[in-house]
């Protein structure tokens, strides 16, 4: 019988990466008023909902460091330490690539072409919920990483197959907006350029949140 080794750690990894996760699950309100605003041409408010998203990205960073700086040494771990350090760094990724996205916003007001609005708020939807969504995976692992009983491994694959389906919906929308985007006769270039590079920055996003997926995936492998 496999024994629940995180009660040996002097410090879980899991609670970290729980509170990192938190503050991805806090980002996403944040992202989605930040576009809003920005959709709306409140450009004070969405510079107010962008540096928010910047202070909890830093503060994701400080876990991160923590996390790293804290890893048992020559203690007996539940988890491979090179997974755990990968799974970390792209679940960090998810977080980056929320401030990236706002950031690369905030270079340029670009109107937006309003037959397109609606996608692109379908878009920023789809990635709130991978925003969202890792929490609970992060929360079943824990649970699993503790029990290693096989309902708590269930819970971990389909918090996966939730993300992985939250993924393929924003890659649908992003696909789209990004031929629109190519093929719209915008006046000036720069304009076609600022917002392809704005989707794809979405688009790394929900993609981070996959790898993150499949690395769990990985390390609850059997």
């Amino acid at each position: 019988m496999r024994s629940a080794f995180l009660g040996i750690f002097r410090k879980s990894p899991f609670e970290g990466l729980l509170r990192h996760a938190e503050l991805i699950r806090e980002a996403g309100p944040l992202f989605k008023m930040a576009m809003i605003s920005y959709l709306d041409e409140n450009f004070e408010d969405f510079e107010k909902y962008h540096n928010k998203v910047i202070v909890v990205e830093s503060e994701g960073d400080a876990v991160k460091r923590n996390i790293r700086g804290h890893l048992p040494k020559g203690i007996l771990m539940p988890v491979d330490k090179f997974q755990l350090l990968w799974y970390l760094r792209e679940q960090d990724k998810i977080l980056d690539s929320t401030q990236d996205a706002l950031h690369w916003l905030s270079y340029r007001k670009t109107p937006i072409p309003d037959e397109y609005v609606d996608d692109l708020l379908l878009m920023v939807e789809k990635i709130t919920y991978v925003l969202k969504s890792v929490h609970p995976l992060v929360l079943a692992a824990e649970s699993y990483f503790q029990s290693f009983s096989e309902n708590h491994r269930a819970m971990v694959k389909s918090a996966i197959k939730q993300i992985r389906e939250y993924e393929f919906e924003s890659d649908q929308v992003e696909r789209k907006l990004l031929a629109d985007f190519f093929n719209y006769p915008f006046e000036n270039p720069t304009s076609a350029f600022h917002l392809v590079r704005l989707v794809e920055h979405m688009g790394d996003i929900s993609n981070h949140a996959q790898n993150a997926g499949d690395m769990m995936r990985a390390m609850i492998a059997r």
